[in-house]
């Protein structure tokens, strides 16, 4: 009469089993979720430290190479010089002008373009060479599953190689005497 019926028990155990089945799939995918993040960090660092030579020893150069870190993690890299004067800053929005009273007197232009916004769009000569580096890393890609990606990106300043702009022959010592 004190006890628990076979009902109850049996409610209980059911009750019981579908939280423990609740808790293993949360478990599950927490510990997938913790490989992923592992795997991303891992090409982050990768990534760094492939960024951070290019660049330095030698010159940097348009182009595209690849090769792999390890036996899982696999690169890409292209760069490509970038011309400063192409770029178009994107547009900005103008603020209301205000009287002396800061009651608003009319409003300027909608938008500014790149000639109205500071220089007058007058980047003529750049001091440097910009280079744009894209990088890829990739990983796995064993049976069953496809392979995963992270993309990294950056630019490089550059003092631009005097000797290209006028070419060997012309090329002067500090003295100013020819070689």
């Amino acid at each position: 009469m004190r006890g628990f019926s076979l009902i109850e028990m049996i409610a209980a155990f059911l009750v019981f089993a579908i939280a423990i089945g609740v808790l293993m799939s949360v478990l599950a995918a927490s510990i997938r979720n913790t490989r992923l993040s592992s795997d991303y960090t891992m090409a982050a660092l990768w990534a760094q430290s492939k960024l951070d030579v290019v660049g330095v020893g030698e010159p940097v150069e348009e182009g595209h190479s690849s090769g792999r870190f390890d036996d899982v993690y696999s690169w890409d890299l292209d760069i490509k010089q970038v011309d400063p004067s192409a770029v178009e800053p994107p547009a900005q929005q103008a603020a209301p002008v205000r009287g002396a009273q800061g009651q608003p007197r009319g409003q300027a232009p909608a938008t500014m373009s790149a000639a109205q916004a500071g220089n007058g769009g007058a980047i003529d000569i750049s001091p440097f060479d910009i280079y744009q580096v894209d990088l890829v890393v990739s990983w796995g890609g064993r049976v069953g599953t496809s392979p995963r990606t992270a993309h990294f990106g950056t630019l490089r300043a550059v003092n631009p190689d005097p000797n290209r702009a006028q070419g060997m022959s012309g090329m002067t010592t500090r003295a100013g005497s020819k070689r």
